[in-house]
């Protein structure tokens, strides 16, 4: 019983570490596809990232505004990477609990029914 009880919290501990080392990495991966293609856009011979369109902190024309934009452009791409990360787990969840259709109460025997 012992043995048991050991190596399912070792296989616990292992799947848990696993899954948050792929979802740490998706997490990553996502935020950097995000920015760049939020990022791709904003050029200073686009219209829309000029003065009326881009409020007064973000500027394409200085160091300080530059800067401003990329860190807005960073927050909204991890929000998207997020966003992802948690469709991830909702999916594994949902395929999980189809799993939970296979699992049956055992049987009782009939010696067991008699008692």
């Amino acid at each position: 019983m012992t043995q048991g009880t050991a190596i399912r919290s070792l296989m616990r501990q292992l799947g848990g570490s696993i899954g948050i080392s792929i979802l740490e990495a998706r997490l990553t991966q996502n935020t950097q596809i995000a920015h760049s293609r939020l990022v791709e856009h904003l050029r200073p011979d686009n219209p829309l990232a000029q003065a009326p369109f881009l409020t007064p902190p973000f500027s394409l024309t200085s160091p300080a505004g530059v800067a401003a934009l990329n860190n807005e452009v960073t927050r909204q791409a991890s929000m998207i990477a997020y966003i992802d990360a948690f469709a991830l787990m909702m999916l594994v969840v949902i395929g999980s609990m189809l799993f939970l259709l296979l699992v049956r109460s055992p049987r009782r025997s009939r010696d067991a029914a008699a008692d």
